[in-house]
């Protein structure tokens, strides 16, 4: 009896943190790499969308961070969002149409420190959008 209360109380205080980084992450300005600042995209598009999904960590040797938002304004968003990092120097790296209604989009940009670049890869659908921050070795040449 007592090992499935323990399981339980885990359990509930496992969903209270994953909660917890939920609306913390809709609060967010910026997605922030040390030296590097990511606006977010609640920041540019001057609204809150509902945050359902964080992840943060080391994936292949490569530092990331996600957030899963969930929108019924998909394409406005990410249009606003695509043209302003577009407008501050992201790089298109994967071509994308949001027209489609969902694909992925990826765009990068040299980071602030030497050697390295940061890469945005936002997955769209209707419904909502993934946007996953990657900071790794590396350099980008503009065309």
């Amino acid at each position: 009896m007592s090992k499935r209360i323990l399981s339980l109380a885990v359990l509930a205080a496992i969903l209270i943190l994953a909660l917890s980084a939920c609306g913390n992450a809709e609060k967010l300005t910026e997605y922030d790499f040390d030296t590097d600042k990511v606006p977010s995209i609640n920041t540019i598009i001057g609204e809150t969308r509902k945050v359902t999904g964080v992840s943060v960590g080391i994936d292949n040797g490569v530092r990331y961070k996600q957030y899963t938002y969930r929108s019924n304004s998909m394409f406005d968003d990410l249009l606003t969002y695509s043209v302003h990092l577009r407008e501050s120097g992201w790089m298109v790296l994967k071509e994308y149409d949001l027209n489609d209604g969902e694909g992925e989009m990826q765009l990068g940009l040299n980071s602030a420190d030497e050697g390295k670049i940061m890469i945005i890869s936002i997955a769209f659908y209707s419904g909502g959008y993934v946007i996953r921050v990657n900071k790794l070795e590396g350099t980008l040449t503009p065309n």
